[in-house]
């Protein structure tokens, strides 16, 4: 499971309005700038302490801005019978 930014856009014109640059961003949730630039380009997600931080930050429910990508590899081997 990966929790995703739902909109890049969105995300960013959130941050601005709430009066946040990337930098501001990352200083007041406690990570490095690149990491903070990375999750609001979509190029890096956050993991849940960081997701909710970000939410509780910006004032909007975890599921306003992140969602949970429940895609993962099956472990079945190929040509084994279901």
């Amino acid at each position: 499971m990966k929790i995703k930014l739902k909109d890049v856009n969105k995300f960013k014109s959130l941050l601005m309005i709430s009066g946040y640059s990337q930098r501001a961003y990352a200083r007041a949730i406690g990570i490095s700038e690149p990491y903070a630039n990375q999750i609001a380009n979509g190029t890096r997600n956050p993991g849940p302490e960081i997701a909710k931080n970000t939410a509780d930050l910006l004032g909007v429910k975890f599921e306003d801005i992140f969602f949970i990508d429940y895609a993962c590899k099956s472990e079945q081997s190929e040509g084994q019978a279901i």
